[in-house]
């Protein structure tokens, strides 16, 4: 498994099993990260014949923006923590499936990175075989540092 640094994918990301969808980060600047996946037959969400609906596109930008927080996490010691997708604003995809057999090559850019842990990302899903652009979007997260205390008020109104 490819890393950044000496980091896998999983190291990087709090997701575990099958809801770890990206298998590669190839960069990361201050700036910017490119993160990589090859669609398969069994992969998540995918219906075996055509391939993963695009939409699953947004949750490909997701992880590849909180891969971006959990490298400063692993270069601390710290293990990757939960980040919260708050919305997309103007996802677009240009294709209906991403075809199986298809690798991916999803680019977010920094645009705004807060103080209290809000980031926003310009991202695009590209295709590895000729750089076709398949889908872009800006991605809006947040990684609460409190993130049970927040589940707990929220759970009690």
């Amino acid at each position: 498994m490819n890393t950044v640094e000496s980091f896998t994918v999983a190291q990087l990301l709090p997701h575990e099993g099958r809801m770890l969808l990206l298998e590669e980060v190839l960069a990361r600047t201050d700036d910017f990260i490119r993160t990589a996946l090859t669609i398969r037959a069994d992969s998540v969400l995918c219906d075996g014949v055509a391939g993963v609906p695009a939409w699953v596109g947004m949750e490909y930008m997701a992880q590849t923006a909180c891969a971006y927080c959990g490298v400063e996490e692993a270069r601390a010691g710290r293990p990757a923590s939960v980040s919260l997708l708050l919305g997309s604003r103007s996802y677009t995809a240009r294709v209906p499936v991403f075809p199986i057999g298809t690798r991916l090559i999803i680019n977010a850019d920094l645009l705004v990175r807060g103080d209290d842990n809000l980031v926003v990302f310009r991202c695009s899903i590209r295709d590895a075989a000729d750089d076709a652009e398949l889908a872009c979007g800006d991605i809006k997260a947040i990684r609460p540092t409190n993130l049970p205390e927040l589940i707990a008020e929220q759970l009690r109104g």
